[in-house]
């Protein structure tokens, strides 16, 4: 008779260890599922924030081409700078040709 017993007990704890292991699997599927849309929601505003830095420089290039003179001046020195890497580019690509 106690033998009954310990094996009723037995089996209602191990029913009730696997209902909470089939609950923690679902709260650990739904975890999951809210993770990737969180990851997906933080690519987004990530995309979006860069856009709107590259928006930011734009207008700050535009505002420093027509705007006060110490903008202009910065504008017009990043504007030259990064013509005579063009040019050094383009030199360097033409003595490549003229050696091959």
């Amino acid at each position: 008779m106690a033998g009954k017993s310990i094996i009723t007990h037995i089996t209602a704890q191990v029913e009730r260890v696997i209902s909470q292991h089939e609950k923690l699997e679902a709260d650990f599927q739904e975890v999951c599922r809210e993770r990737d849309a969180l990851k997906v929601a933080l690519r987004e505003q990530q995309e979006q924030v860069q856009q709107l830095k590259d928006e930011l420089k734009r207008v700050r290039l535009a505002e420093g081409l027509g705007g006060a003179g110490s903008d202009k001046a910065k504008s017009r020195a990043r504007i030259n700078q990064l013509l005579r890497e063009v040019d050094k580019c383009i030199a360097l690509l033409t003595k490549g040709q003229e050696i091959s």
